[in-house]
This record gives structure tokens, C-alpha cells and sequence, in this order.
């Protein structure tokens, strides 16, 4: 009866353990509160297909400066301003004012000869960016999105 008793003993103290350690495992693991970079910044920014075409002007290591209706202002350096295919063409400008982002802008031709745009301002560092959207022929909006929902966290 003595060894039962010191056996289930045992047993109840390893399961303890083991069950505590796991505990301190998955806290370790979890992800730290990513910082808001665009917290100041509104939901929505209109912007015209102007201004976006004026990013494309410069090209590689020139400054560039883009003022979205005096609420958003994007100024850098062209990283890169790249046309792969007669009818693709993308720039990428590295952002100091927000930590060195890049904002990454694309601009093509579709079967109808129409510029389309398509561009993103995040980094995955940080738990906000905007989405360039298409709203009418000729208007596009930033759009904020949250960086969770699009790169959700891999706990591996």
C-alpha cells in the first residue's frame, strides 16, 4: 500500500510539473504588441490618378515628395523604378518619416489601353499600413488596414 500511495504520489508531481512548464512555454512564445504607425492618420485618404502618376517621374536614388490633400505626405528616395513589361511598371520609395518604410506603387496598361494602379504602404514591424483602392475612372483611395488581419502571427 506504501508504493501505491508513493507511486500515484510520483506521478501527481510529474503531471504538476510538466503541465507548469507548458504553461511558461506558450507565454514565451507569444507575440509582442506590435506598435501603430498610422494611428494619427485617417481611415481613408482620396488621392487622384495625378498624383499617383507623379511617382513614376523620378527615377532611381532621386528624392520625391507626394502630399495626399495636405493630411498624408510621402517623401523619400526612389529605391526603384522598374519597367518589366511594356505595360507594367513599378516604383518603390523609401519612406523616413516612417521608419524607412517602403511605399510600393504599380501602374499598368489593360487591354482597353486604361491605367490602372495598385500599391501598399506597410511593414510587417508594425500593426497598421494603408491599401491603395480604386474608387472611380480616374480616383483611388489609401485605404488603412490592419497588418493582423492580413499577416496573421505564426506561433511556431
Amino acid at each position: 500500500m506504501k508504493n501505491l500511495a508513493t507511486t500515484i504520489l510520483m506521478a501527481l508531481l510529474i503531471l504538476l510539473a510538466a503541465s507548469s512548464f507548458a504553461q511558461q512555454a506558450s507565454t514565451e512564445r507569444s507575440s509582442p504588441v506590435k506598435p501603430f504607425l498610422f494611428s494619427q492618420f485617417p481611415d481613408v485618404i482620396n488621392c487622384t490618378t495625378s498624383q499617383l502618376n507623379s511617382f513614376f517621374a523620378s527615377g532611381q536614388g532621386q528624392n520625391i515628395n507626394v502630399s495626399f490633400n495636405n493630411i498624408l505626405t510621402l517623401a523619400g528616395f526612389v529605391k526603384s523604378n522598374l519597367a518589366k513589361y511594356s505595360n507594367l511598371q513599378t516604383v518603390v520609395i523609401q519612406l523616413p518619416a516612417f521608419n524607412n518604410i517602403l511605399f510600393s506603387l504599380s501602374k499598368r496598361t489593360d487591354e482597353q489601353n486604361d491605367i490602372i494602379y495598385a500599391g501598399h504602404l506597410f511593414n510587417s514591424a508594425y500593426a497598421d499600413g494603408y491599401e491603395l483602392k480604386k474608387t472611380g475612372k480616374e480616383n483611388y483611395q489609401l485605404i488603412k488596414i490592419s497588418m493582423e488581419k492580413i499577416l496573421p502571427t505564426c506561433n511556431q
